[in-house]
């Protein structure tokens, strides 16, 4: 495995695309599917892929952003019993932060309730197993990247449920257009969002005329992480091209 090297001051995004976690769409390279839906219940597509798990693989990595978000963010040591964890992407990062803090750390579990078809993920749903919160805790929600908030508003009212409260949100990164500073939870109260990266990225719907040819042609990874080779493959071979035709 190659080692990754800290330099100090570098952006975060950028740190991550030397862990090879981030695709762009070459010309002609394939579309990404991303966890959010529609309204007809299809999911969204796109031309960028933040893939936070290539960061998880090293420790230096993932202690690192911990400590720059505390940086970013010194409230978050001040407030909180520990840091609640969407599950699988929030994992590494929950754990990283409490480790550094000494706080608590609990994540619920995915149940699946319909399994992936040819155009859509399998759908799942959030339940408490190994972990739930106590009443009248406060906990911090730590994803890898916020973008609808579909997972977020659930966990809140997991949380919730358990006479617990949630005190803010944490993620490496922020791409959503509607939520950048806070989120409005359920319940109406107004959540900060701390996220070391924010970046707008769009999304399309699956009939959208950017994206319909490619949708219809099957050129699109519906689940990037489980096909990461192969986005990667497509980013070497357009590299290759645009050195040739230097």
């Amino acid at each position: 495995m190659n080692s990754i090297n800290i330099i100090q001051g570098e952006n975060p995004l950028d740190l991550l695309k030397r862990c090879s976690g981030y695709y762009e769409r070459p010309p002609a390279g394939p579309l990404v599917g991303y966890a959010g839906r529609d309204e007809a219940g299809k999911q969204y597509v796109g031309m960028v892929y933040v893939n936070f798990a290539m960061a998880e693989r090293h420790g230096i990595v993932l202690k690192h952003i911990a400590l720059e978000t505390f940086i970013k963010f010194p409230e978050i040591a001040r407030n909180g019993d520990g840091f609640c964890a969407a599950p699988e992407g929030g994992k590494a990062l929950a754990v990283a932060l409490a480790t550094h803090l000494g706080k608590d750390y609990i994540f619920p579990e995915k149940e699946i309730i319909a399994l992936k078809t040819e155009h859509s993920r399998e759908k799942s749903r959030l339940i408490w197993g190994r972990h739930e919160p106590k009443p009248r805790e406060k906990w911090w929600i730590v994803e890898d990247v916020c973008n609808n908030f579909s997972t977020t508003t659930e966990m809140i009212g997991l949380t919730e449920n358990c006479g617990a409260t949630v005190v803010g949100i944490i993620c490496f990164l922020n791409r959503s257009f509607s939520h950048v500073i806070n989120y409005t939870a359920p319940n109406g109260v107004r959540l900060p969002i701390h996220a070391l990266v924010s970046r707008t990225i769009a999304e399309y719907s699956q009939d959208d005329p950017v994206v319909a040819t490619d949708i219809a042609a099957g050129n699109i990874v519906w689940k990037p992480k489980n096909e990461w080779a192969r986005l990667e493959a497509a980013m070497s071979r357009d590299r290759l091209v645009r050195l040739i035709n230097q």
